[in-house]
């Protein structure tokens, strides 16, 4: 999958990336350098490699783009992204995309729109300002794109949440069946008394009830190294595709429990007497939706 992240010079571009993906906070992205011509950066999310491509927003990177149209090709996410603080721009962030809009009908392909209206907060910018600053935009940009089927949103990377989930719902939306399955799950973690992190094995959050476990799409170094480990375990010790690994202490009630299913999805469950019946009660309905969940995804990849 190749995500294209377009726009002016300053507009977010990098530091949505770095704060999504990277394990940046939105304080490490102040001293960022503008991007020379275009960045490209993998990453594994659900056993699909996902290339994001960064493309510098400064006029002549611009220019060579549109000179030399085959590095838009393949893209199936473009994500054009406005900077609201600079009303000055919008005119001239609209004509970039309008010449993009042309490539992309050059190539007869309409990849999916995701529109950014970025830095929608009020640090060093006054609230006020922003709301009137985004209709207006929302009028130039929405001109380019009225033939199109696309989403947008307001964004800011002080809102790393926010931005993770309309990342992982992008991603997830490859997968048939899948997003649907991922909001009934966010639902049910709601009503059960535990802690419960679901991700990929490469530590890309899909959904939990845990707060302050994930800097953006990614899970915190600790657990994402711990559900490594044990996925290294399965493989070269139990070698099957899915096992379950089991831990508690004998002073306190406190167990945890991950479950891996089909080598690809993290079932991690923190809390206390997770061994009682009325907890595996609970639960037996999230498990079985989540070895569902991973042989969809297997499925996918197969086809």
């Amino acid at each position: 999958m190749k995500i294209s992240l377009v726009g002016l010079s300053g507009c977010g571009k990098t530091s949505i990336y770095a704060t999504t993906f990277a394990f940046k906070k939105p304080e490490d992205t102040e001293k960022f350098a503008p991007t020379v011509m275009y960045e490209v950066r993998n990453h594994p999310y659900l056993g699909l490699n996902v290339s994001i491509f960064d493309f510098g927003g400064q006029e002549q990177y611009r220019e060579s783009y549109l000179e030399k149209t085959e590095v838009f090709k393949e893209t199936d996410i473009l994500i054009p992204i406005i900077d609201l603080h600079d009303k000055d721009s919008f005119q001239e962030a609209s004509n970039y995309f309008s010449k993009i809009v042309n490539v992309f009908q050059s190539f007869e392909k309409k990849p999916r729109i995701v529109i950014f209206y970025h830095k929608y907060d009020s640090k060093n910018f006054e609230k006020e300002a922003l709301e009137v600053n985004y209709q207006e935009a929302k009028k130039i940009i929405g001109e380019i794109f009225k033939d199109w089927d696309y989403k947008e949103y307001k964004t800011s990377i002080y809102d790393q949440e926010q931005l993770s989930m309309i990342f992982r719902d992008l991603l997830v939306a490859n997968y048939k069946d899948l997003q649907k399955q991922v909001e009934n799950t966010q639902d049910l973690l709601k009503n059960i008394n535990a802690k419960i992190i679901i991700s990929d094995i490469n530590g890309n959050v899909i959904v939990h009830n845990v707060s302050g476990i994930s800097t953006g799409l990614q899970l915190r170094a600790d657990l994402r190294d711990f559900i490594s480990s044990c996925n290294t375990l399965r493989e070269n010790f139990f070698r099957s595709d899915s096992v379950k690994f089991a831990g508690s202490t004998e002073e306190s009630e406190k167990e945890m429990n991950i479950y891996i299913f089909k080598y690809i999805l993290s079932v991690l469950i923190m809390g206390e007497n997770l061994s009682s019946k009325e907890f595996q009660d609970e639960i037996s309905q999230l498990l079985k939706d989540m070895e569902l969940f991973a042989q969809l995804v297997v499925k996918a990849h197969e086809e």
